[in-house]
């Protein structure tokens, strides 16, 4: 092998080496699961997989809720989720896990809150106000699951992409008590029975944290939608700071490795 192609191979492989260096590492997310109601050992490696076909993430998965109400417990990462259904006899640790999740948040953590995490510690009352805030809405319960369709509230990059006339054929609407000043709407549907629409996708800013939730996801009929995957996949990059005005992923974050959405 010449001297010029050895030099240019040397040069081809820095080249190579230097582009890999400046691509973005992915997001680093803990994603808080566990409790009853509902099918978190089947869903959550569907819903982390899905997010991945649209967001550069990976995420580590803590089952262990008491581990929650240390302090600190998020700071290796860029985000929490919470998606969990949780509630403690001992009223003492509910208030010690909820009080520091919302701490987390409110000390800057982003977090994206799935479905069933709005009702954990229930057991609290008043006493998950703060909980209920760093997330941006109270519910205390939601209709029988059925058919349910959305109207945006909002333009917002996050439901940029949603589509006009979405609709799942089966999911539980979660009946809106409060909506925190932090909060904006920008999904809702229409409650049967309570006759009233009801906010199902929201951000929210808690003290210096974002928030993107939605009451969106009780089991496969709306889990399984590729709509879903990309609506948590722009809602955890948004919190992250990683989606643009036009409802994109920013340079480097649009998919994890070997996943491409499809």
């Amino acid at each position: 092998m010449s001297f010029r192609l050895i030099a240019l191979v040397l040069i081809s492989m820095a080249a190579t080496t230097l582009a890999r260096s400046e691509e973005p590492r992915p997001l680093k997310v803990l994603w808080c699961t566990g409790g009853g109601s509902h099918d978190y050992k089947g869903l959550t490696p569907l819903l982390t997989k899905g997010i991945r076909k649209y967001a550069n993430v990976k995420f580590d998965v803590s089952w262990d809720y008491k581990a929650w109400a240390a302090k600190g417990f998020a700071d290796k990462y860029d985000a929490i989720v919470q998606f969990h259904t949780l509630h403690d006899k001992d009223l003492a640790v509910s208030r010690s896990v909820a009080d520091n999740i919302a701490a987390t948040i409110h000390n800057g953590k982003p977090a994206l809150v799935i479905h069933g995490a709005l009702h954990s510690f229930r057991e609290l009352n008043a006493g998950r106000d703060a909980y209920c805030e760093a997330f941006g809405l109270t519910s205390s319960a939601h209709d029988t699951a059925r058919k349910l369709s959305t109207k945006k509230a909002a333009d917002h990059p996050i439901t940029r992409f949603w589509p006009d006339d979405w609709t799942t054929p089966k999911d539980e609407l979660y009946q809106n008590i409060k909506l925190w000043p932090g909060a904006a709407p920008l999904l809702t549907a229409y409650s049967v029975q309570s006759k009233k629409d009801h906010v199902v996708a929201w951000m929210n800013h808690y003290g210096k944290g974002r928030v993107f939730a939605t009451t969106l996801g009780h089991g496969p009929p709306t889990t399984d939608m590729e709509t879903y995957h990309r609506l948590l996949a722009n809602g955890l990059l948004w919190i992250c700071g990683k989606l643009d005005d036009s409802g994109q992923p920013k340079p480097g974050y649009a998919s994890g490795p070997n996943h491409s959405p499809g």
